[in-house]
């Protein structure tokens, strides 16, 4: 056993083995010593404090499921070598083979993944200027292959799909961003030997056998393209691992960057599309909020709606209508309460194809194909064309009729448990399962039978281990006995007996059992080829389902939070967002509401009379209108609008006190954009949005330490980006950009950035920021505007409106927000004493702000010494008579201005 542990292992040197001895799988040698710890079971050996000592450690065959789990989650791949013989038959070892490689990127079960997500297994490759990456969901089925022009792009690509298992040919030379991102990111990167990398002809051979082609021109691909061998390589390791021909993956698509939004894994980021930057949950996020998905396929659809939205106008109108209309007459809520019914068709028939489909999972399926007439009938009629194209799905009603005939309405959760097939299926299998599950009946049957026969009244049917079955006749009555019994033993009183009937019996009762799962096993594997030979089918009506659920999600999630269709205009037009929510923000689990007006204005209408009928609504209207109030002094969502063009207001500065609201205001605007272009309806009382070819956020702060770089180096990183890629159809949202370094230096970037994009790529941008000098812009460049966040002061008190009003801001209230969160009152007052110098530009001897306390005015200085304390207009005289004006840059002219112009007595 240990010689051919070991003969395995050498086959799989990567990976865990697990080896099956009995009802445990056991690891030996290094294996044991590393999984033990991680697996937290206990590490023991054989052969203990001798020269043969071997570590060892094990865990339930039964439980290897959740162990599994720990294995992958610590990006580990498991080699399962089980029993392939029944051990009561087996002569001297039994024989084990390896059944599966479960890897990070090749998980089929359903307990080890995550329902509304895809596992992608990835592989790249890099061709001089030029190479391409393959994406895989074994789970699935779903293939696509990404061109890359540029190494970038490829980094990025592999951040959005954020794929568990990344293959790479071992050896070979990539560009340094992909390179580093296999270094320090990949969750599992597998280098594979040449032998195991296609190239060239060979990749293109092994794509065109699975694909059963002649050619991958019908695939829109070039025999030449380096990224065919990604996807030969990703095929190819997949079908080895799951030793699976992967019949389900039936098609490899190319996805071009072109067809859709692109969004980088910055502005996924920023913008919390999928995950929270708080704790990288799904809470807080725009896929929480829209996700009322009851169906896994529906969940994975909607991921993908917001990852690559739309830009067809035509499609997004599409699904427009839709939704529109699945929010008519209850059909949406008729829709919804069906759905849960119909499961995950999709990876219940790619576990068919792997041969690792169990019953209960097939019951699943056959429900759900039960439940599909019902859904897809609730469509007939149905007005909007995406609907209608749905409702004409193939409900596979063959297939349905076959696992309700063949399959138990409730199956074991094994095959090896029995019971799997239907009663009536297989004469043979209804009587040896009767004789296994009622064999003492037909004991009884045959003892009355002999008694009968042999007109013995006590005669007795018995068993034990030696003899088996066998008849017990008294010595008084040995001479009734038949010449057909055979003496098997002599006791005091009594003679045992058998026959051949009651041997034929006996076998047949012992060997019921296996005989029962023998035949269900024949049955149970026919089913399992009728369900992978209708792969085609079944992929299609997990896509229909997918797209049902995700169109009624984004129905309900409209409905309870008053959404709006948006018009979709021509790409590069104008931006118009009427009372705009941020989604998250808002929240949208409220039931909808019927809004009412309100005016109180202390002279024509200071109070209000209600009349009306009781459960009418009178004390909803009170409460109504002082929750407002308070809510408005708090801190409560205000919706406002948007207004960008080409034309006069291509760039909206920003500016406003911290916690006014900015950074909100930004990232709605995008999340509209974004939402309009996936299909979905918007927080906006109306909205007209363009179709937008990228979208950038640059919001917040963050560093990467581990790759040596600041907050200031990553902010400057991202912002390059925006300006390398953005074009005049694209959205902008920057935040604070040059806020992480030396305030003139931060300013002069922020002020060169703005004067780039103005001039240069002309993308539609909101810039907010609190350097205030920028809001000079507005008045040098024509396509430059100032809006600023309305604040309300009484006293040391300010009250945060939140509404986006025309103007510019002239401080940032940061001192009030500090005493908000809580800094020691000491701090806030001598910060305030601080501002206060600064504010009215006392300074010292040397030109700087004085900023201790209690310091005494200097001794006044010579004449001939120019200082800051000499009379404002000798100053301003003196420093104009030096100034080299040609010198002086735009900015530097305005920072001069405004220093010159703070010296002059009020």
């Amino acid at each position: 056993m240990l010689r051919h542990y070991l003969e395995v292992k050498a086959e799989h040197p990567d990976a865990l083995l697990f080896y099956r001895m009995g009802d445990f799988f056991e690891m030996f040698f290094e294996d044991a010593v590393r999984a033990a710890p991680l697996l937290e079971v206990t590490l023991t050996s054989r052969h203990k404090g001798t020269d043969s000592e071997v570590p060892m450690c094990g865990v339930p065959h039964h439980a290897l499921e959740g162990y599994l789990r720990r294995a992958i989650e610590a990006g580990l791949k498991v080699a399962i070598c089980d029993q392939v013989e029944d051990p009561a038959q087996a002569k001297g070892l039994v024989r084990r083979e390896v059944t599966r490689v479960v890897t990070p990127g090749t998980l089929s079960e359903p307990g080890l993944l995550e329902g509304k997500e895809e596992n992608w297994l990835a592989a790249v490759t890099w061709d001089g200027e030029r190479g391409g990456g393959a994406f895989l969901d074994v789970s699935t089925g779903q293939f696509f292959l990404r061109r890359w022009s540029s190494a970038q792009e490829g980094a990025d690509d592999l951040r959005v799909f954020a794929p568990r298992e990344v293959l790479s040919a071992e050896g070979a030379a990539l560009p340094e961003p992909i390179a580093r991102f296999l270094e320090r990111e990949a969750a599992c990167r597998t280098p594979l030997a040449a032998g195991r990398w296609p190239e060239g002809k060979r990749a293109v051979e092994l794509l065109c056998r699975h694909f059963a082609v002649g050619t991958l021109r019908g695939f829109g691909l070039d025999d030449k393209e380096p990224g065919l061998a990604a996807a030969a390589a990703a095929l190819q390791y997949a079908r080895d691992t799951q030793l699976s021909a992967l019949g389900h993956v039936r098609t490899l698509a190319v996805r071009d960057a072109r067809d859709h939004l692109v969004l980088d894994p910055t502005t996924l980021q920023n913008l919390e599309i999928f995950r929270s930057q708080r704790d990288g949950g799904k809470k807080g996020t725009l896929f929480g909020v829209l996700d009322k998905t009851l169906t896994a396929p529906g969940g994975r659809q909607l991921r993908d709606w917001l990852r690559r939205p739309q830009k067809d106008p035509e499609t997004i109108r599409r699904r427009q209508r839709a939704i529109a209309e699945l929010q008519e007459d209850r059909l949406g809520e008729r829709v919804r309460e069906r759905l849960p019914a119909l499961g995950d068709p999709e990876r219940l028939l790619a576990r068919a194809v792997l041969g690792t489909v169990t019953p209960r999972e097939l019951a699943a399926l056959r429900d759900a194909l039960l439940a599909a007439p019902a859904l897809f009938g609730e469509l007939v009629g149905a007005r909007a064309e995406m609907l209608g194209e749905i409702a004409t799905t193939d409900v596979l009603g063959a297939l349905s009729a076959e696992l309700s005939r063949v399959l138990a309405e409730v199956p074991p959760a094994s095959l090896a448990d029995g019971g799997v097939i239907a009663a009536g299926v297989d004469e043979e299998l209804d009587r040896v399962r009767s004789l296994g599950q009622d064999s003492k009946r037909y004991i009884l049957a045959l003892e009355a039978r002999e008694r009968e026969r042999t007109k013995i009244a006590s005669l007795k049917i018995r068993y034990n281990s030696v003899f088996g079955y066998y008849i017990e006749i008294t010595k008084a009555n040995a001479h009734l006995v038949p010449d057909d019994y055979i003496r098997r033993q002599t006791l005091v009183n009594a003679e045992r007996y058998v026959t051949p009937e009651i041997k034929e019996l006996e076998e047949q009762v012992l060997s019921a059992e296996s005989r029962q799962l023998a035949l269900e096993e024949g049955h149970y594997r026919r089913l399992v080829a009728a369900v992978a030979a209708a792969g085609e089918g079944l992929a299609q009506l997990a896509r229909a389902v997918g797209q049902l659920d995700t169109l009624a999600a984004l129905a309900e999630v409209a409905r309870r939070g008053r959404w709006v269709v948006p018009k979709i205009g021509t790409a590069g037009g104008p931006i118009h967002i009427l009372e705009g929510r941020h989604p998250v923000v808002e929240g949208t689990t409220a039931e909808p509401f019927v809004p009412n007006d309100v005016e109180l204005d202390g002279e024509r209408c200071q109070i209000v009379v209600l009349t009306g009928p009781n459960m009418g609504g009178k004390s909803t209207y009170l409460r109504q209108v002082a929750l407002l109030v308070l809510l408005a002094q708090v801190g409560s969502f205000v919706p406002n609008d948007v207004m960008l063009n080409g034309s006069t207001s291509q760039l909206v500065i920003i500016t406003g006190p911290n916690m006014g609201g900015k950074s909100t205001f930004l990232r709605q605007t995008a999340l509209l954009s974004l939402m309009a272009q996936a299909g979905s309806f918007v927080a906006a009382r109306s909205a007209k949005l363009p179709v937008v070819d990228r979208l950038f956020a640059r919001v917040g702060a963050s560093d990467n330490l581990a790759r040596g770089q600041s907050t200031f180096m990553v902010e400057m990183q991202e912002t390059a980006l925006i300006l390398n890629g953005a074009t005049s159809r694209s959205l902008v949202v920057l935040d604070e950009v040059g806020r992480g370094t030396a305030t003139f230096d931060g300013l002069s970037l922020a002020w060169a950035i703005v004067e780039h994009l103005h001039e240069h790529a002309r993308p539609k941008t909101l810039f907010a920021t609190h350097y205030h000098e920028l809001t000079e812009l507005a008045a040098l460049l024509p396509r430059v505007v100032n809006r600023t966040l309305a604040v309300r002061e009484w006293g040391d008190k300010i009250v945060f409106l939140r509404r986006v009003i025309d103007g510019a801001a002239d401080k940032s209230y940061g001192l009030h927000v500090a005493r908000l969160a809580g800094l020691p009152s000491s701090v806030v007052e001598r910060a305030q004493e601080v501002l206060a110098n600064l504010e009215a530009q006392e300074y010292d001897l040397t030109g700087q702000p004085r900023r201790a306390r209690g310091e005494s005015a200097p001794a006044p200085p010579p004449v001939d010494q120019l200082t800051l304390f000499a009379p404002p207009e000798d100053v301003i005289a003196k420093v104009l008579r030096d100034l080299d004006v040609d010198q002086l840059s735009p900015l530097a002219a305005l920072n001069l201005i405004h220093s010159l112009k703070a010296r002059l007595p009020s």
